[in-house]
């Protein structure tokens, strides 16, 4: 079970995008502003995290044996428990709340928010010091979700978001580059965290950036046409 689990959520934690830190700057450059993005950020976060967490977590042996009701329990507690979700979740409590943090406190996790992604890319890069990245050797799960993660899912949400749900304009655009955005590096933490898919997370974050890259003019061009 842990493995079928571990692979079904692999295969799911390379649907979301970078939205963070690289559709932040595509859309400021593009379109002047990030606002559409926080919406897709908070989804992801605060839902799709929370599932694959809570995925990750029943598929890890429980020595215990305790119940599925135990153990459900245990998976949801320990994805609400994680920081990401953590820290999301307590930024809109306090915001629906109108809490007022003193400016050091602020500042202080302005300090701790804007390292997570610099360590995380330090991670990355000691782990592909030591087992190096070899672009010609790319094997064909690689090419199947990168290719599905930077091709086949914008073209999946331009159609369902344009035909289905008739989404026209500029949030079309919005839609289509978010969906478009590389595999994030939070997959390459995961992965770690439960020891699962480590170099082929590596590789997929890693490749799927410089692919999303050369494809974005091609994305550009078609939702401003």
């Amino acid at each position: 079970m842990s493995k079928v689990v571990s692979i079904s959520t692999f295969g799911r934690c390379t649907t979301p995008g970078n939205t963070a830190y690289f559709a932040v700057p595509v859309f400021i450059t593009v379109f002047g502003t990030a606002a559409p993005i926080f919406p897709i950020l908070l989804f992801q976060v605060c839902v799709l995290s929370l599932a694959v967490i809570s995925l990750m977590e029943l598929g890890r042996p429980d020595p215990a044996g305790r119940g599925p009701g135990r153990r459900l329990a245990r998976a949801v507690g320990a994805s609400l428990a994680t920081p990401l979700v953590l820290a999301c979740n307590a930024g809109i409590l306090l915001n629906l709340l109108s809490v007022h943090l003193p400016a050091v406190v602020l500042d202080g996790a302005a300090f701790v928010g804007d390292s997570a992604s610099p360590v995380a890319l330090f991670a990355l890069g000691l782990h592909l010091g030591g087992a190096g990245l070899d672009l010609r050797g790319t094997t064909r799960e690689e090419l199947a979700l990168i290719g599905f993660k930077c091709l086949v899912f914008p073209l999946l949400t331009w159609a369902v978001c344009g035909a289905v749900f008739g989404v026209r304009g500029e949030w079309l655009a919005y839609l289509v580059l978010i969906a478009a955005m590389p595999t994030p590096q939070n997959l390459f933490v995961f992965a770690q965290r439960y020891d699962v898919g480590v170099a082929l997370s590596a590789s997929i974050v890693i490749k799927s950036s410089l692919v999303s890259l050369l494809l974005l003019p091609l994305w550009l061009q078609t939702v401003a046409s």
